[in-house]
């Protein structure tokens, strides 16, 4: 009952704590306890109450809610709750169709202890998944559930060679009750670590994320700018930064409201994240301001991937405030040698390119240099193209008008 007492108060922490954060591993966990603990009271309740819900419902809630406190690491994790964890209650269930094992006590503690087993090693699994974070606390909570694991292999081995007939324990299995509460204080102590590591690492996040589109801000594209200058990369010497500019912006909240212009940002982020995935870094500056910096082997990849990218927007309509808007970027590219790579100086070199692209009509990529370079485009060619051929149309149709008018 103490133990009762202890999981369903954890509980409703833990579940107080998930109506206010929304984190659904809270909500799992705070129910994994509950149950737990209501399982617990119902089996301390046997005598009072019907066999049926002190010895088959008390343990099957038990274990169910061990199989959330499994599903609620999952989606600490970041992953969806997999069936598996109904496991340890199913296979209760199971043994418990058994006549052998329902109808001998000594049966059911070894089952009893077979699904903890489970229901722990499933624990211990998932705490040691590789490329998880906070993996020191983890090593120490899924040592304190092998504990357990091997307390329950201990109590079903004394199970099978003194073959109980009492639910009282006894002088030789007393002490193993000694482990589980070690490993439940302990184990409260290291997850709490392990939760206060996470709150830390999403204020870091926060921290260097525009809360808006979810890419990288200003601080977050300065750190990894730090880290792209260090890299070892012979195969591509430089540093470039794209400074991307929407082109007349202000048209577009004047015309769809600020949640349209909205829509019109985080499309545009999404578009230059997904050009960008493994090869740089993309982030907000700020307003309609946003940059890239990646390592490239020359001018004419940084180009490319800037021209891609303008291409790309111009051609596929944003959906916001319920119309389809065109909207064009201008960009402007600056170069430098990693090694001796000044932010500074490429974000004023890149400036000024920009500047320049704004200056040409917009829907442009230039380069910054000493002498500011416009980089051909081939869709503003094929407009040219096409208005040429639409005033030769056009005056050979006057020409035409013009001779028929002639007296003959």
């Amino acid at each position: 009952m103490i133990w009762a007492v202890e999981a369903i108060t954890l509980g409703a922490l833990l579940l107080t704590r998930w109506f206010y954060d929304r984190e659904t591993f809270f909500l799992s966990w705070g129910s994994g306890f509950c149950l737990h603990g209501l399982g617990c009271v119902l089996v301390a309740s046997r005598g009072g109450i019907p066999d049926f819900l002190s010895i088959d419902v008390a343990h099957t809630v038990i274990f169910a809610g061990m199989g959330l406190w499994v599903g609620g690491l999952m989606q600490f994790d970041h992953k969806r709750i997999e069936p598996y964890i109904l496991i340890p209650a199913l296979l209760w269930v199971a043994g418990m169709f058994l006549t052998p094992v329902r109808e001998d006590l000594a049966n059911r503690i070894i089952l009893h202890n077979l699904a903890s087993m489970v229901a722990n090693a499933m624990l211990i699994s998932q705490l040691m998944k590789p490329k998880q974070s906070f993996l020191s606390a983890r090593r120490v909570l899924a040592g304190l559930v092998s504990i357990l694991f091997l307390a329950n292999a201990v109590a079903a081995a004394l199970c099978m060679h003194f073959d109980p007939q009492t639910f009282v324990p006894t002088s030789r299995t007393s002490w193993l009750f000694i482990p589980a509460a070690v490993v439940f204080v302990s184990g409260i102590l290291t997850a709490a670590k392990m939760l206060s590591d996470r709150t830390e690492q999403k204020l870091k996040l926060l921290a260097i994320t525009d809360p808006l589109t979810g890419v990288s801000n200003r601080r977050g594209l300065i750190d990894q700018f730090a880290v792209l200058r260090a890299m070892p990369n012979d195969e591509k010497p430089l540093i470039a930064l794209l400074h991307f500019d929407l082109d007349n912006f202000k048209q577009v909240n004047d015309r769809c409201g600020h949640q349209g212009g909205d829509a019109v940002l985080m499309a545009f982020s999404k578009l230059g994240q997904t050009s960008l995935r493994m090869r740089g870094h993309f982030g907000r500056m700020g307003g309609e301001e946003f940059a890239s910096i990646l390592r490239v082997a020359d001018m004419i990849e940084a180009a490319s991937i800037a021209e891609a990218i303008r291409t790309t927007l111009k051609r596929h309509p944003i959906s916001a405030a319920g119309q389809q808007i065109t909207v064009t970027v201008s960009t402007g590219i600056a170069l430098s040698v990693a090694g001796t790579a000044d932010l500074d100086v490429l974000l004023s070199s890149a400036d000024k390119a920009l500047y320049r692209a704004k200056e040409s009509g917009r829907d442009r990529t230039a380069i910054g240099g000493d002498d500011v370079l416009i980089v051909p485009a081939i869709d503003h060619l094929q407009e040219e193209e096409v208005r040429l051929d639409l005033e030769g149309e056009r005056q050979l149709a006057t020409l035409k008008r013009l001779v028929a008018a002639l007296p003959h």
